[in-house]
């Protein structure tokens, strides 16, 4: 298993505005220089655009630490633009899969896992009419990540922040049944900890399936803050022979910078760095 940590605005090391100014990106070679102090092997970022100035500044600054990038997230897509691949607007779909296709190019140099997050949107969704327009949004998606061998990680989210699959089952029913060659499930400590009966045997059934790992504890918190025994679902995972990347997605408590120290002492302490 490969560790990284999310770098973001919102989740894990935050960052207000990240990637809007010089300052910022200041900021980002602060904290990918915190991670690489730190033993962690990548960063996960959550982008909305594709300008490739920022794009090329970017990679270039995570290969300055010798960190790689382990996943690219969508969310801030819907959240910060209001895009989404299910809104009823055309349009607006065909803007999202846009960027979305965009990214899937940026992740290739490093076969990154593009993530399918909150992008499908969320609010009063009517579930059968989106669950289309996501079937159809995702199809042109996996076809542009087969031909640039990336995959797609579409994750279970809980129900208090999607009516859109929530759950392992039915993310994997949703790929199965949509035929999408290049899309795995993301599974999340903390959206398991809220929808699935047993993360342990979520885990074990869908191993297969999981081609990325979010790891928060129950309140969100890095891990050991909360009561989820995240260093027995990393051991199962080790066991099973996961050789993907177990991304730190956190709240940035007690602060960014305390997130990412309490992260890697806790794997340090549990032997997984």
């Amino acid at each position: 298993m490969r560790f990284a940590f999310v770098v973001s605005r919102a989740l894990g090391y935050h960052i207000p505005n990240l990637f809007d100014s010089n300052e910022s990106f200041h900021d980002f070679d602060k904290a990918l220089g915190l991670l690489e102090q730190n033993g962690f092997d990548g960063v996960e970022l959550n982008l909305n655009f594709h300008d490739q100035s920022r794009l090329s500044r970017i990679k270039d600054c995570i290969k300055s630490h010798g960190l790689r990038l382990s996943g690219v997230g969508t969310g801030l897509v819907y959240a910060r633009d209001n895009l989404s691949l299910t809104d009823s607007e055309r349009s607006k779909r065909e803007r999202a899969i846009a960027i979305v296709e965009k990214l899937i190019e940026f992740a290739s140099d490093e076969k990154a896992p593009v993530i399918i997050g909150l992008i499908r949107g969320a609010g009063k969704l009517h579930v059968e009419e989106a669950s289309v327009y996501l079937r159809d949004s995702l199809k042109e998606c996996d076809s542009v990540a087969q031909r640039h061998g990336v995959r797609m990680a579409l994750e279970a989210i809980n129900r208090y922040e999607t009516p859109l699959l929530n759950a392992a089952d039915e993310v994997s029913t949703f790929i199965k049944n949509t035929k999408l060659d290049a899309t795995g499930i993301l599974l999340d400590t903390f959206h398991m900890n809220i929808e699935e009966g047993s993360i342990e045997e979520t885990i074990r059934e869908y191993f297969s399936e999981v081609i990325h790992f979010h790891i928060a504890d129950s309140n969100r918190w890095p891990p050991g803050f909360g009561h989820l025994r995240i260093e027995e679902l990393l051991h199962l995972l080790q066991d099973l022979g996961y050789h993907g990347w177990v991304s730190a997605e956190t709240l940035p408590k007690p602060s960014s910078a305390e997130a990412v120290t309490a992260t890697a002492s806790f794997l340090r302490a549990h032997r997984f760095m």
